[in-house]
């Protein structure tokens, strides 16, 4: 039981801070080059991260099985295999949403 406490917490946590980053006003544009570069590597390090945590859930929903417990039961989110996928799939479900917020937000800003 303690596994699904922590795997609804990890998602209500998640699910928190995708709404205050979805909700936040866009930056104003940077001016000088040296601003300009700092936001083009943060982004670069956002988008490195959020493909990083979509290839690893799809690693996890390829390789684990929920008729083999024995694969995930000692996992963060066990011995159940909801909670195990929502702690170990959650993130990247945010980051694909975070992404399509801000892909509509940009285009949305240049129609």
């Amino acid at each position: 039981m303690t596994g699904l406490v922590v795997a609804a917490l990890v998602a209500a946590g998640l699910t928190t801070v995708g709404l205050t980053a979805a909700r936040r006003s866009a930056p104003p544009p940077a001016r000088r080059w040296g601003a300009r570069l700092l936001r083009a590597a943060a982004r670069l390090l956002l988008l490195a991260a959020g493909a990083f945590l979509v290839a690893r859930a799809g690693y996890i929903l390829a390789t684990e099985h929920p008729s083999r417990p024995e694969t995930y039961r000692h996992a963060w989110g066990g011995p159940h295999y909801i909670g195990f996928i929502t702690v170990h799939v959650g993130p990247a479900i945010l980051a694909l949403i975070l992404t399509g917020l801000s892909l509509y937000r940009r285009l949305r800003g240049r129609g």
